[in-house]
Formats: C-alpha cells, structure tokens, sequence
C-alpha cells in the first residue's frame, strides 16, 4: 500500500509539473512564435525540453518498464491508452530534443531552415498533445482505485 500511495504522490507532481509545461509551451507557441518573438520562443521550448526530458527518464520510462515486467501491457483492450500514451510521448519528447539541438546548433535561425523545420515542429506537438492527453487518462485510471 505504501508503494502505491508513494506511486500516486509521485504521478500527481510529474501531472502537475506537465499541465505547467502545456502552460509555458502554449506562452512559448502564442507570445514567441506566433509574434516572432523567437527569443522568448526558444527560451519556453528549452525549458520545457530540459524539464519534460528529466521527468520522462526520471518517471515515466522506469514506470513503463515495471509495468511492461509486470505484464500490463498484455492486455492491450485495457491498457491502450497507456500503451499509445508511451509510445507518443516518447516520439514527442525525440522530436523536441532533434529540434532542440538544431535550433541551439543554429544561432543566426535562416528563414530556410524554420521552414523545413515546422512540419517537425507541428508534429512534435501535436504528438505530444496527443501524450498529454492520454496521460491525464492514465492519471485518472491511476487515481480511481485509491478512490474506494
């Protein structure tokens, strides 16, 4: 009972601490993209790349471990969400450390360049809206048992 208790706790700040990343990506994407304000843009997405990367090794990815050891994932029908949920959220944070790493790599941001690069962007996220979606699902399916 500890554990999961320990389990629960854990889960509630890692949600908080996304549902603030959505906040600072969606300030980012408004304020920085959308008025050219790059600076500001670049600032929001590496922290939130830095932030989510740590909270995904950190958590999520041994989470996922102990419950593919545990065989939860054999039963695809219950736990699809779940499944989907790791596998795009992994995409999405892959996504957002490649396009990361180009635009720290590329100070002088060539209009050339962004333009390739926004299809990825757009992808990125959208998969990982899609990821965090599916991890409030995961959160309240986590919470319901502890509620009886």
């Amino acid at each position: 009972m500890q554990i999961m208790s320990q389990s629960l706790e854990i889960a509630t700040i890692i949600m908080i601490v996304e549902s603030i990343l959505f906040v600072i990506i969606t300030i980012g994407w408004y304020f920085g993209a959308r008025r050219m304000h790059f600076d500001l843009h670049h600032k929001a997405v590496y922290s939130v790349v830095l932030i989510h990367s740590i909270t995904v090794g950190a958590w999520m990815i041994p989470r996922a471990a102990t419950l593919a050891a545990e065989g939860a994932f054999m039963d695809l029908v219950a736990n699809g969400y779940q499944i989907v949920h790791d596998l795009v959220g992994i995409l999405a944070v892959t996504f957002g450390i490649i396009l990361s790493i180009i635009f720290l790599t590329r100070k002088d941001m060539p209009l050339k360049l962004l333009k390739r690069t926004r299809p990825l962007m757009i992808s990125t996220l959208i998969l990982w809206l899609i990821a965090y979606l599916l991890g409030i699902i995961a959160f309240m399916v986590q919470i319901m048992p502890s509620a009886s």
